[in-house]
Formats: structure tokens, sequence, C-alpha cells
């Protein structure tokens, strides 16, 4: 599988010398990758609206017109048919703050180096490419599997399952008590008895309801939010009020 990294930063000289970090740690660690560079956000934006994808964006924060930020907001909000894992890069450490609810992979301090590249890469490679297990469902006495990182939530329809991906929806015959026990527990959550969401396509977690990437507010049931907020700690992640 060949994964597509996007570099947008409004200097070309800075885009070169990241892709030549990036191709080489996919040379070294024999994985296909290819780059995408973007000088504004804009041309980010109209690339993904014409139905590409990438898997890993390094984002320059202080970009000409809407800046690093803006963009994050947009593509966490508003792009539903993929989660960009996005690594900010940006010659000032302050932005810990404004960044809080986009919930970046990274954060990259420049001038960066391979080193530091490397490590991101790593991590990303550990969480995304390694991890990389499938949901198995079946459909009379046909298999059929599905991407764990695809899926964006399970929702249960009377004696049917509704699994919500990247690429459309997939309906068969199950419980959720089934498939909460054969999802990986460090990305999916049951915040209702009608609900299992990945985490990775969360944008907010709120005391009462989760905000995924396509806009849709989940609640979290009452049985659910002690369960919820244990997961939360052991992962890291703070709610928001």
């Amino acid at each position: 599988m060949e994964y597509r990294i996007g570099i947008c930063d409004d200097e070309m000289s800075f885009c070169m010398e990241l892709e030549t970090y990036v191709l080489s740690y996919a040379k070294h660690n024999q994985i296909l990758m290819e780059t995408e560079f973007f000088s504004d956000g804009e041309k980010l934006l109209e690339f993904l609206d014409q139905g590409q994808s990438l898997d890993l964006l390094f984002l320059d924060i202080e970009l000409h017109g809407m800046n690093g930020v803006e963009i994050g907001k947009k593509l966490k909000r508003e792009i539903q048919n993929q989660v960009i894992q996005l690594v900010y890069v940006s010659s000032k450490e302050n932005y810990a703050i404004q960044l809080f609810q986009i919930r970046p992979f990274d954060f990259l301090t420049k001038p960066v180096c391979q080193e530091s590249v490397s490590n991101v890469l790593t991590e990303y490679k550990q969480q995304f490419i390694d991890k990389n297990i499938f949901f198995t469902y079946h459909i009379g006495k046909s298999e059929y599997h599905l991407s764990e990182n695809a899926i964006l939530y399970f929702l249960c329809r009377g004696k049917k399952v509704l699994a919500v991906t990247t690429k459309g929806e997939k309906e068969f015959y199950g419980k959720m008590s089934d498939v909460e026990k054969q999802v990986s527990p460090d990305k999916f959550c049951t915040v209702h008895k009608s609900y299992i969401v990945n985490i990775n396509y969360v944008v907010e977690f709120r005391p009462e309801e989760v905000v995924m990437s396509t806009g849709l507010r989940i609640p979290i049931s009452q049985s659910c939010r002690k369960k919820v907020r244990q997961r939360l700690l052991e992962w890291n992640i703070q709610t928001r009020r």
C-alpha cells in the first residue's frame, strides 16, 4: 500500500527539504510513500475537494491567507471521507492552546531535521501502518473485511449493525456486544448502547456527547459516561465543556 504525504508550506525550499527526509525514511523502512506540495491552504482544500486524499499532512501554521489553525479546523469539521493526521510545523511554540480542539497528530518546530521527521513517521507507522487491523463481518455465507482505520463508527439498527466508513456504509446482522469484543480497544469506544465510535474520527469529547469529524453529534448515555471518562484518562484525552 502506498501512503500519500502532504506538505503545505509557502516556502518551497522547506517543502523540498521535508520531502527529502520523508522519502529517505520511506526508503530505509521499505514503505511506499509519495508526496504532494501545497503552497497555501486554498490549493490544499481544492485538492481535497476534487476527491483526492492524504494520509499524513505536514501543515505550516503561519501561512499567508488562511492560516494552518483555520485549515485544521476546516479539515476536522468538513472533510468527511477521510481522517488526515495533522502534523503542525511552526517556528514558534506557543500554539498549544489553539491546537487543543484540533487534536493534531504531532507538532514540529522549525528548523526540522531528519531525526525529528523520522520520529513522527515512526509514530505514524506504529499507529496506522503496523496496526492496520481488519474488522470481519458476514453477509449470508460470504465474509467481508473492513480496515479499522476506515471505520468512523458503528450504529445499532435493531438486529442489524451499520458500519459507517470513509467510503460509505456497510450493514450486516449482528450484535453491538460482539462488535465491541472484536474491535481494537485502543481505537474504539462504546459511548451508547447504539454507538461505538472510532476515537480517531472524534474532533471533540464533551461530558454528554462526542462530535465526529462529519459534524455528527453522538450522545454519551448515562450508563456509559463513567466508562468513557476512564477510557479518556487512559488515552490522555480531555473532555471539553
